[in-house]
């Protein structure tokens, strides 16, 4: 009935014996009782209206608290997390300020929740321009009932919600170009690098194994010289596409500069095979990359191609090789100059992984 007309006078009618549950009617929102059989005068006192207009009778919502502000500026100061995490914060807020068991927030395809899942007790609209385009969703009060102004202060929420959603949106768009190599639409270096370093911290607390890979395609500059750069570009977008599919999920692939890729493997799943190491997969991996592209034939480079188009790399892993970005891509950039002095077309250790060189591992927390 709320949800119908916020304003509309709720009477709960009972006899003398199911008082206690018109009493709990009140706490849900309903305005008033009165006890069977019924009397005139006592229905026309509870059904009784003022001459005030129905805008009037709703309570104007009391400012936000300094903790709801504070709330508030956590959400815009981290809207770089993305819309859904801006979403699930907004959510615990609203589920917080309405002392409610349940919140729930829906729009533009995002769904978030907190609490324990119940049916609906109100539901505000969000509506940008006149189309309704999500909603935010209140389960029962873990006290008293809804205080009056409860429905104002949700459509100031639900006008904040699309407000704060529409800023993350564009700030995703704008950091996702900034991030974007636009030639390859790989990562671009600067990316790979931040996302390299949260990853080794991540990897140093967990003691868990992470690689990297750098590899170029070698004699690109003969392809840039004999076709021509834009033909040099199509390769670089097919070789971009080919990585893409022979990738991971949870790998980080760039474009590190040039016609210069670099990969990162990292332990974000369980071994796909029994017995299966990190970093033995990661090497697997390089290996099928240069397969893939030693075997592909490119289109760009038409049927009178020189022949298959060929990558030299260096792989590095976190702990044997370095513990910082600097140091595992130093360690990887030498192992691919290596590489190519060793005839190109292959994929090297770093000089510490060789396999006549000690180094030191972290097995089950014990140092091997």
């Amino acid at each position: 009935l709320r949800r119908v007309n916020r304003t509309a006078r709720i009477i709960a009618v009972c006899t003398a014996v199911h008082e206690p549950a018109a009493r709990r009617a009140l706490l849900e929102g309903a305005d008033d009782y009165v006890l069977a059989p019924l009397r005139h005068d006592e229905v026309e006192s509870a059904l009784a209206m003022d001459a005030r207009t129905p805008e009037s009778l709703e309570p104007a919502p009391p400012a936000p608290t300094d903790e709801e502000k504070s709330a508030l500026v956590a959400v815009l100061q981290n809207l770089h997390e993305g819309p859904e995490a801006a979403l699930r914060r907004l959510a615990a807020q609203i589920q917080e300020t309405f002392a409610a068991r349940y919140a729930a927030i829906q729009i533009d395809g995002l769904s978030v929740a907190t609490g324990t899942a119940e049916p609906a007790v109100l539901r505000q609209s969000i509506t940008r321009g006149n189309t309704v385009v999500g909603s935010i969703t209140l389960g029962r009060p873990r006290a008293s009932g809804y205080a009056a102004f409860t429905t104002a202060r949700l459509a100031e929420y639900a006008r904040l919600v699309d407000a704060v959603v529409n800023v993350a949106h564009d700030r995703a768009h704008w950091q996702h170009l900034a991030w974007t190599d636009d030639l390859s639409q790989l990562w671009n270096r600067r990316y790979f690098e931040r996302r390299l370093a949260e990853l080794l911290s991540s990897c140093a607390r967990q003691r868990a194994y992470l690689t990297v890979l750098l590899f170029d395609i070698d004699d690109f500059k003969h392809y840039n010289d004999r076709y021509g750069h834009d033909t040099g570009d199509a390769l670089i977008r097919e070789v971009a596409q080919l990585l893409v599919r022979c990738s991971r999920e949870s790998d980080v692939v760039a474009r590190f500069g040039g016609d210069e890729f670099a990969v990162v493997f990292w332990d974000a799943e369980e071994p796909r095979v029994q017995g299966s190491r990190h970093p033995g997969d990661p090497m697997a991996l390089a290996d099928r990359f240069r397969s893939a592209i030693g075997s592909h034939s490119f289109k760009c480079l038409g049927a009178d191609a020189p022949g298959p188009v060929t990558i030299s790399g260096g792989i590095a892993s976190f702990p044997w090789d370095g513990n910082t970005p600097t140091q595992l891509i130093r360690a990887a950039d030498q192992a691919l100059l290596s590489a190519k002095r060793d005839g190109k077309n292959r994929i090297q250790l770093a000089e510490a992984r060789q396999p006549e060189r000690k180094f030191t591992a972290f097995e089950g927390g014990d140092a091997i």
